[in-house]
């Protein structure tokens, strides 16, 4: 039988009495705000340490602060929470090229009444007529005929609602295409650095340790994304770009080590890849933003 606070054997507390209101409120936020609490160490050497947490998690020093895989997803939370409430829709209707009659008159002759946008497969195609409006070519069936309902309601739509469902979408499956291209960023991490292994014995080899540091690098971003889109003035937005630069740049070598051009070069060629897939997986979302919102 227990005598103590706690249980010798299994640790579990030996007061199973629900807690009052005050001590449940205490119990659940004080571990996580307190001043040596480890979501404020996290935070101090994520910010003001570059490249100092992953080597901390390399040494297995993680006891103190909050896991890779956790702060990534609390700092995407803030993140897109934040796009949710700073940016607008885009108006399609605003973005409507006027043109004179005669450049009009020239455009319909030459225009090319409807063109494939996307070929899903031998028999159905995704595309876009020259009035804007998007179509589906295909057999009737089950898919395509819901293919074409959903796209008929979607063109039917005023100019500011298509610009708000197709944001709205973005908004709602963005988050999961950026979990899925985490593994990738960290993939194209590891082979930007394939054959130089030996004269650096202290740099990541390993699949996993890339996959920790491209996911401490992704928290950065987004927290300096989520001020950038918070702070009202250009001026400050400009200083946060510029820090974030550095602080990419000196956390990259702390981890990597090497020359400073060999590095600035790796990254040039991870950013530039990493660029073309996210724009590639947000033209791919689009579909179901459209479809599914």
């Amino acid at each position: 039988m227990a005598t103590g606070a706690y249980c010798s054997t299994c640790g579990q507390e030996t007061d199973v009495r629900l807690p009052t209101l005050r001590r449940f409120m205490r119990e659940t936020t004080g571990s996580l705000v307190s001043l040596d609490g480890r979501l404020w160490r996290t935070l101090h050497a994520l910010v003001a340490k570059p490249g100092f947490l992953t080597q901390e998690y390399f040494r297995g020093r993680r006891k103190y602060y909050v896991r890779p895989a956790r702060l990534y997803l609390a700092t995407s939370v803030i993140l897109f929470a934040v796009l949710r409430l700073t940016t607008e829709p885009i108006n399609f209707d605003e973005r409507v090229v006027k043109v004179d009659d005669k450049a009009a008159a020239t455009a319909s002759t030459n225009a090319v009444p409807e063109f494939d946008a996307l070929s899903l497969s031998s028999d159905l195609a995704i595309g876009i007529d020259g009035d804007q409006h998007l179509f589906v070519r295909g057999p009737h069936n089950v898919v395509n005929d819901q293919l074409r309902a959903r796209f008929d309601h979607f063109n039917r739509l005023s100019g500011e609602q298509k610009g708000r469902q197709i944001w709205l979408g973005l908004l709602q499956y963005a988050p999961y295409a950026m979990f899925v291209l985490l593994p990738l960023f960290a993939w194209l991490q590891q082979i930007s650095y394939v054959g130089r292994l030996r004269p650096y014995p202290g740099r990541p080899k390993r699949y996993v340790e890339h996959l920790v540091y491209s996911t401490h690098l992704h928290c950065v971003m987004f927290l300096a994304a989520a001020v950038a889109l918070l702070v009202p003035w250009t001026w400050l937005r400009v200083l946060v770009l510029v820090w974030l630069v550095i602080s990419v740049l000196r956390g990259k070598h702390l981890i990597y080590g090497g020359s400073r051009v060999g590095g600035l070069l790796r990254t040039l060629f991870v950013v530039a890849t990493y660029t073309l897939l996210m724009a590639c997986a947000l033209l791919v979302l689009v579909l179901p933003a459209i479809l599914l919102s």
